[in-house]
This record gives structure tokens, sequence and C-alpha cells, in this order.
């Protein structure tokens, strides 16, 4: 969900700006970028209808040009082979960690083995004693600014011909010739570093702006551990549209809280979105689906919700209580036979031969009122309940309800009993009390 909304961001921000839109799988960690996660990516924006300009690109497609410029960098001696082992590495983190220092990694090989070393990982040289501020204008969060000496020598590629993330990303804006780079603000503290690796290779470095996170509400970061993240778990609930609007408001203020996609590109400004992050509300995400799924015409509801056999005069019934497609089948009496014990025909401490004549009178009202008009319909069933059972409605109202759709709560069974038609109503009271006499 928080790559959706980068996405999304992404996407109003071209688009209000006439630009260019680009998709680039950054696959150079080779152990978390599987064909599966890259699906998984491609079909969610797909489906949220968040279309990207020309082809996509994969940072692993571009490692020829990545050895080209790291040997560029290292001729220069702009970059370096650092050949300390993991060990040493790892115990000079504890150390610094001990000492309450800045963990960093000031390497003397920078000076030591210019043009001697062909191994180990290969690094940017900074220098740890400049007092320079790094600073760069934020899109969204304003003026952000880090001190260069706190950054160490950081390692840009493992070997001469397996770039890592930094650098890779920094080589691939250069040649796509990119403009603004819009993500989580979990990126920050990676900016500065590859500002360096831009100027490095003598290029301009494009405009940064940092979005904020999607919270759980206990505040934290949204995560698998905390709460659903995966657009496809919410495939078979909610309707794209609702995820577009939803991840929408959630980081910026728009002019109106139901907004369409084409709509918030028009009003969309780097400035106004949000600083801080905002908690994923379920329930407002709820409220949203349920907005936009009674707009919905009834045959493209039930091509959505996949339930074809839906009578069409039950889907304003059905679509009035819904706040998920998936719990449309808790309608499913509409369609097929309702299945349940026939203890739950028992409304409150009634005796059986009473259910049993409430069944039964209700079968001679239906049949002798019909069910074209409801208002008669319930004035004869009001009058049972009146006569039969000392004007007590759910004496009548709740086998009723029971019969025609096995469960506690439902629409009005008047309303129901009218969808069904006066067959289907009849077969099913009588069904109940045959359940009720055996």
């Amino acid at each position: 969900m928080g790559t959706a909304q980068s996405a999304l961001y992404n996407w109003l921000f071209a688009h209000k700006n006439k630009g260019e839109f680009n998709l680039r799988i950054e696959d150079t960690d080779k152990a978390r970028s599987t064909k599966k996660a890259e699906k998984n990516i491609i079909e969610g924006l797909i489906w949220l209808g968040l279309k990207w300009d020309g082809d996509i690109s994969h940072s692993t497609d571009n490692q020829s040009r990545y050895t080209k410029l790291l040997e560029q960098l290292i001729k220069e001696g702009r970059a370096f082979y650092c050949h300390h082992s993991q060990e040493e590495l790892e115990a000079e983190r504890k150390n610094q960690e001990s000492d309450k220092q800045a963990p960093l990694h000031a390497c003397e090989h920078k000076n030591t083995n210019k043009g001697k070393e062909t191994r180990g990982i290969i690094r940017l040289a900074v220098d740890e004693k400049s007092d320079r501020l790094i600073v760069f204008d934020d899109q969204v969060r304003g003026r952000v600014e880090f001190q260069q000496s706190l950054l160490g020598d950081f390692s840009i590629a493992r070997s001469i011909n397996d770039a890592l993330y930094h650098f890779a990303v920094v080589v691939d804006d250069i040649d796509m010739k990119i403009t603004h780079v819009l993500r989580g603000e979990d990126h920050i503290s990676n900016t500065p570093k590859q500002i360096l690796i831009y100027e490095a290779l003598g290029k301009d470095v494009p405009q940064f702006g940092h979005l904020p996170l999607l919270l759980a509400p206990d505040r934290s970061k949204l995560s698998k551990r905390n709460g659903v993240t995966s657009i496809s778990d919410y495939k078979k609930d909610y309707l794209p549209e609702v995820i577009i609007n939803f991840l929408g408001i959630l980081g910026y203020t728009f002019s109106k809280e139901i907004i369409s996609r084409e709509e918030m590109a028009q009003e969309f400004e780097l400035s106004k979105v949000h600083k801080s992050g905002a908690m994923f509300d379920i329930k407002k995400l709820n409220w949203l689906n349920s907005q936009y799924i009674k707009k919905l015409p009834p045959e493209e509801f039930k091509r959505i919700a996949s339930v074809p056999e839906l009578p069409d005069e039950a889907v304003p019934l059905v679509i009035e209580r819904l706040e998920k497609l998936s719990d449309v089948q808790n309608f499913d009496y509409f369609w097929k036979e309702p299945e349940y014990d026939k203890s739950l025909l028992r409304w409150k401490n009634m005796e059986v031969k009473d259910i049993i004549n409430s069944v039964s009178a209700s079968i001679v009202i239906v049949g002798k009122i019909g069910l074209d008009n409801k208002t008669e319909l319930r004035s004869e069933l009001d009058k049972l309940a009146k006569e039969k059972f000392e004007g007590n409605r759910g004496a009548v109202y709740w086998p009723l309800r029971v019969s025609l759709t096995g469960k506690e709560r439902s629409p009005d069974p008047v309303e129901i009993a009218s969808i069904l038609g006066p067959k289907e109503t009849q077969e099913r009271l009588n069904e109940a009390k045959k359940k009720l006499e055996s």
C-alpha cells in the first residue's frame, strides 16, 4: 500500500505538470527482487489504473553502464576498493556503538590502494574531515541538511560488475533524465549519499520529495505485522477507484473527500502534501467503499462482485448494506436455498406449536394477499401479530425472516419475499414448517 501511494503521488504530479511517470524495477538486491514481487507490483498498478509512460525498465539491465562509471570513478580517485573483512567492519561498528559514535566507515584504503586493488567492495571516497552540510530543498518537507563527515566512505558496489542500490538508482535517474524523485520518507537518509554520487559523476541533482509513511493504528509504520499491506489482498473486497481515493486523501487534503484520480491531479501540489504520517484507518476505507458501491449499476455490481445469479431487484437492497464486496455472500439466500437449524426459527421463548402457527398463518396470508401489495401484506402480518401473539411482531416477522434467509439479520423480510416471488416464498415457508414438525 505504501508503494501504491508513492506511485499515485508520482502519477498525480506527472499528470499535473504534463510530465512522464516512469516505472523502474530496482532489482539490485537479488535476494529480495523476485519475479513474484515484480509481478505483484505491476499487476497492482494496472489494477489501480496507474499507467506508466514507456517501457518498464530494470536496474539489472544497466549493469554494463554501472561498470563503466565505477571504473571511471576509481580511475579519478573518487571511488576505491575496500578489502576489510566483514568481521573487521562488524567489530568497528560495535566499538562505535559502545562509544556512542555515529556508525560510519572512514576507510584508510582510499589513500593507500589507489590503482593497486581490484578486489573487495567499492566505496565512494568521502572527506570525513569536511565541515560541509549537504543541503537539499525537499519538495514536501522543506530544507533538509546532513553533515557530510557523518556519512563515511559508503559502499556503492559489491564488485566492479555488481552495483548496489545507491549507485544504480543515481545512474538510472541520470540516464532516464529524471527531474523529480518522489518516495517515502524512509529514504531521506539515502538522499545525501546519492547527492554525493551525483556530484562525483559531475551531474545535476534532481528535485527530491519525501512522502509521509502510512501508519498502523499504534502509529508505527504499517507493516505485515500490524496490518495487511499488499494491494492483492484488497482486490476481492474493494474497488480500485476506492483504493486510489483512500490513498490520495491519506496524505493530502483535497477539496472534497470523494474524489477521482483526475480531479486529484488537477489540485495536486507537492508543497501541500502532509508532512506527518497518516493512520491507515480501515473504517474510513470501508466507508469510502460503501459510497462507491452504492453508485454501481446493477449489472456492473453483479459482474464486479461475481454474483450473476443475484436478481436485479435485490441489488439496491444489497448494496445499501455493503462495505466489502465479498460480503455479498451474506445475501446468498437470494439465489440459493437457505441452510439453517430449526432452532433459529424460535423467537425468544415461543413454543414450537406457536412458531408453527405463525409460519402457517404467514403461508395463508402470502397466498391470499400475494406480494405485489407490500403495504397490505405488512398490514395483514401486523394484524396477525396483534390478534394471535398479543401484538408481539417478532413472533411473526422473526420466523418469516429465518424461513426466507436462514439468518438472524437481513433486510425487511417483506422486501425479501417480494423479490423471491410468491412461489419461492411459500416453498421456503413450507420447508420451515416441515423442519418444525420433524
